[in-house]
């Protein structure tokens, strides 16, 4: 049974973070490298993290720091050490420590292209067509904002306020196309069930996560030139009425081109809304296993994850 210790935990808050500054002074002392190189030098496939090494280019090390220039948005203040080394763990799993977020990967056996986004799978997933707070597609196609914003794209003259229910259910019609490709299915694209599919660190998923999210957009107050022309174009607009005129290419655009801000605020409220896992309370194998589940929502996940934070922790504590 892993064991991740009070005392151990102590020996790695040896510092507060604010800024990325502060964590490259806390690695250099401790680690004596960056946390990406150590990591690839002291745990990439070797036991709990078999298979897994981190990405480190110049690039990665640029989002890197972008990112954990966030920690005010993260936290609401600083982070410690324990903090930063139980979310790096995360993004580990999720991610190899890729700081660039991408929307989740579609298409599979049975399910080719949109069709493993829109159908219920035994065993695998649900249908994001009717995940709790999305629109359907049917709902999508008979909106005017939807359609005001999306009517000339692909598949728009054929659809556009249908009345065939399969657009409201959990299988999608294979007599129309489902390929991947604005070109041919752009219209469907910007559907709830592909638009809001997961994306970020933490996968951001359905329409009512991301209409906090919009939230945040509206009522920004900071600098970032991206997030001011959002904010700007949804001026005195409703959220379900950002939600429909929205694309693909905005989402991508906010999670992957606002120096990591709507990443770092997407996993807060993320937080926020599971219990407030990161602030790893109470004892920290408890905590981490907690942390795990909150973002899994698996028991299988958390004690990996779990096995996984106890060898990098009992790696990074040591004299």
């Amino acid at each position: 049974m892993p064991v991740i210790t009070p005392t151990q935990i102590a020996a790695l808050n040896t510092a507060v973070f604010t800024f990325a500054a502060d964590i490259d002074n806390w690695c250099q002392a401790r680690l004596k490298t960056h946390f990406l190189a150590w990591f690839n030098q002291n745990l990439a496939n070797q036991g709990a993290w078999a298979g897994v090494t981190l990405t480190d280019s110049p690039a990665n090390r640029i989002g890197f720091h972008a990112f954990w220039n966030n920690i005010g948005i993260l936290t609401g203040s600083t982070a410690t050490p324990f903090q930063f080394v139980a979310l790096m763990g995360i993004f580990a799993n999720e991610c190899r420590a890729s700081f660039k977020p991408t929307a989740e990967k579609m298409g599979r056996a049975g399910f080719p292209g949109l069709t493993y986004l829109f159908d219920a799978i035994p065993q695998l997933k649900r249908s994001y067509n009717t995940l709790a707070g999305n629109k359907t597609a049917q709902q999508c196609f008979r909106n005017a904002a939807f359609n005001s914003a999306h009517g000339g794209k692909a598949l728009a003259p054929r659809l556009r306020n249908t009345t065939d229910a399969r657009w409201a259910g959990t299988a999608y019609p294979r007599d129309v196309p489902f390929d991947n490709n604005p070109a041919l299915t752009g219209y469907v694209m910007e559907a709830d069930f592909m638009k809001f599919r997961g994306r970020g660190f933490i996968q951001t998923t359905g329409r009512a996560n991301y209409a906090k999210i919009i939230e945040y957009v509206q009522a920004y107050t900071g600098d970032n030139n991206v997030i001011d022309f959002y904010q700007a174009r949804w001026t005195g607009m409703s959220t379900d009425d950002v939600a429909f005129s929205t694309s693909n290419e905005d989402w991508d655009r906010l999670f992957q081109e606002t120096d990591l801000i709507i990443a770092a605020e997407a996993i807060r409220l993320h937080c926020a809304a599971a219990g407030n896992y990161l602030a790893l309370a109470g004892d920290p194998d408890q905590a981490v296993l907690n942390m795990g589940k909150r973002i899994s929502g698996g028991d299988a996940y958390a004690a990996k994850y779990r096995d996984r934070m106890e060898a990098l922790i009992v790696q990074a504590s040591r004299p």
